[in-house]
C-alpha cells in the first residue's frame, strides 16, 4: 500500500505513512488561472493499492474536487486499488432532510465520491453514524475514543472526576467514554434556537461540586456549548472543565470564544490541520488510529 495526500492534511498523511513504514506518493496539485484544479500524480502507482487521505474541509467543494480528480489519476495510472481516508466529512451535519425543498446532502456526496474508482471509504466519529450507509462501497467508521481515554489517563487525576454529556443526543457517546474511563456521569439539558443557532443551558443533572468535569463530544462548531456548559458547570460548583472533540472545526469566532471561557482546556485531533497554536488547546494525532483499523 503507498499514501497520498489531498491538500487538506499534508501532515497527517505523512504521519500514517511513517506509522506504515511504506512511501507517500508525490502529488502536485495547483490551480488554473481560471479556477480550475490541475491535478498531477507524479509517483509510480500501478498495480498497487493506493489511499487518498482528505478531509472535506474549507473550501470543502474543493476539497471534494480534488479527491474526484486524484481518484481520477490514480486510475489512469493502473492503480490496482483505491481508498479513501476522510477524517473530517464535510457535509455530515446535512444527514437529513430539515424542510420540503432541501437536498440530503450527504448522501449526495456519498455518490460523488463513490462515482470514482475509489472502492474503500474509512470515516472517523461521524455526528450520525448512519452515514456509512449512504455510500455502497465498504465504509468503516472508526472512532478516536480510545485516544482521548489514554490522554486522560496519562494527564489527569480521576480520584474527583466526572463525564458530563453536553445534551441528550451525546448520551451515548457519554456514556461509553464514562465507563472506559470507570467514572459516573452527570448531563446537561441544552436547548438550541432553530432561527438563530443560539444555545442555551436549561438544567444539569448531577452533582458536579469539587469535581473535574471531562465532556466528550464529535466536534465543536461555533463553541457556544462549550461556552454554555463551561459556564453552567463552573458556576455549579465544578472545580475544572475539560472539553475534547474529535474535530476541531472551529467556526467565526469560536477560537476566540473558548480562549475567553471559562474552559480550562479543550483537545481536539488533527483531523482538521491548522498551524495556528492556542493556549487552551491541545491537539492529539490520530494516524495510529488508522492503522491499527486497517491492520486489524
Amino acid at each position: 500500500m503507498k499514501i497520498i495526500s489531498g491538500s487538506s492534511n499534508p501532515q497527517l498523511a505523512t504521519n500514517i505513512s511513517l506509522q506504515l513504514n511504506i512511501p507517500l506518493v508525490k502529488c502536485d496539485i495547483n490551480t488554473f488561472a481560471n479556477g480550475e484544479k490541475r491535478i498531477l500524480v507524479e509517483n509510480a502507482v500501478k498495480n498497487e493499492e493506493v489511499m487518498i487521505v482528505q478531509s472535506f474541509f474549507k473550501p470543502v467543494d474543493e476539497r471534494i474536487i480534488e479527491t474526484t480528480l486524484i481518484a481520477d489519476a490514480l486510475e489512469r495510472l493502473g492503480t490496482k486499488e483505491v481508498s479513501l481516508f476522510i477524517p473530517w466529512f464535510g457535509y455530515s451535519f446535512q444527514d437529513k432532510v430539515f424542510l420540503p425543498g432541501e437536498p440530503l446532502s450527504a448522501k449526495v456526496i456519498a455518490k460523488v465520491i463513490e462515482s470514482t474508482c475509489i472502492k474503500k471509504i474509512y470515516l472517523l466519529d461521524l455526528h450520525n453514524i448512519s452515514i456509512p450507509g449512504f455510500f455502497s462501497v465498504p465504509t468503516y467508521h472508526i472512532s478516536a475514543m480510545d485516544k482521548f481515554v489514554k490522554h486522560i489517563k496519562e494527564h489527569f487525576d480521576l480520584a474527583e472526576a466526572l463525564v458530563v454529556s453536553p445534551d441528550f443526543g451525546g448520551l451515548k457517546r457519554a456514556r461509553l467514554f464514562a465507563n472506559e474511563l470507570h467514572l459516573d456521569l452527570a448531563s446537561v439539558e441544552k436547548k438550541r434556537d432553530l432561527k438563530t443557532g443560539q444555545v442555551s443551558m436549561k438544567k444539569l443533572e448531577g452533582d458536579v461540586t469539587g469535581k473535574t468535569i471531562f465532556i466528550f463530544d464529535d466536534a465543536i462548531l461555533s463553541g457556544q456549548t462549550v461556552v454554555e456548559v463551561a459556564k453552567l458547570l463552573k458556576n455549579s460548583g465544578a472545580k475544572e472543565v475539560h472539553f475534547l472533540a474529535t474535530h476541531g472545526v472551529f467556526t467565526g469566532d469560536a477560537l476566540e470564544l473558548l480562549e475567553e471561557s471559562m474552559v480550562d482546556t479543550v483537545t481536539v485531533t488533527n483531523s482538521i490541520e491548522r498551524e495556528e497554536q492556542h493556549q487552551k488547546i491541545t491537539v492529539i494525532d490520530i494516524s495510529k488510529i488508522l492503522v491499527e483499523n486497517l491492520q486489524g
